[in-house]
């Protein structure tokens, strides 16, 4: 059995995986609180990357510096807690995400930003991932990302996008990449969980004949792109 947790160590910083545990008996993601921060992934490591997909979000929130940006990588070791990405209590929201990937066959999936460059301004973000000036930088972190997803060893990686940047950038720096890659990745739009979405969701939710929530309209995205 693969132990995952120890293959992908060196970028747990950025990392981490689509399963999530839940302080309430019924093992539901109601609130913010109903997150458990002290999980221990260890006890999961049955449980993860049972499907060929890895779930994706533009980069990590924080204060936008560009020499770090330009320093940056995507092998984070000096992290306060390993994992804890996606895995947060507070403005995030990830408690919605927890509840929308509960019990799908795509949870325990690995999960991880395109890009490592912190910045919760993503125009500022943006601005630097498309200077010309930048494109070394931008085709190093977009290597390293090749090489991190080649240790999962998955066949035909499937990225579930989260937003709408994510999604782009999949296409331009990696479906159409103009440098030569390891693997080969499709791509599929998942709106983001957060509150700005909110309209977005609701008209998703009539489209697809579901309930106006976030979890719902994600499963049955979900649903429809398990067989693509």
């Amino acid at each position: 059995m693969e132990n995952y947790l120890k293959k992908m160590e060196n970028y747990s910083g950025l990392g981490s995986w689509a399963i999530w545990k839940s302080i309430r008996k019924d093992g539901s993601f109601q609130k913010e609180q109903d997150l458990d921060t002290e999980m221990n992934f260890e006890f999961y490591v049955e449980d993860l990357q049972k499907s060929n997909t890895v779930f994706l979000a533009m980069n990590p929130g924080g204060e936008f510096n560009e020499e770090e940006a330009k320093q940056s990588t995507r092998k984070i070791k000096d992290c306060e807690k390993k994992w804890n990405n996606f895995h947060n209590i507070g403005r995030s929201r990830d408690y919605l995400l927890a509840e929308a990937i509960k019990d799908t066959p795509e949870m325990g999936s690995y999960m991880t930003d395109v890009f490592p460059i912190a910045g919760s301004n993503s125009s500022i973000v943006k601005k630097f991932i498309n200077a010309k000036e930048n494109a070394d930088i931008v085709n190093r972190l977009i290597l390293e990302f090749d090489e991190e997803m080649s240790l999962l060893d998955l066949n035909n990686i499937r990225l579930l996008c989260l937003g709408k940047s994510s999604f782009d950038w999949v296409n331009k720096f990696l479906i159409k990449s103009e440098i030569p890659l390891k693997n080969s990745y499709r791509a599929f739009y998942l709106p983001h969980y957060s509150g700005a979405n909110n309209g977005w969701i609701k008209k998703m939710a009539e489209k697809l004949g579901v309930e106006n929530y976030y979890p719902a309209v994600v499963k049955k995205l979900l649903e429809q792109y398990r067989n693509n």
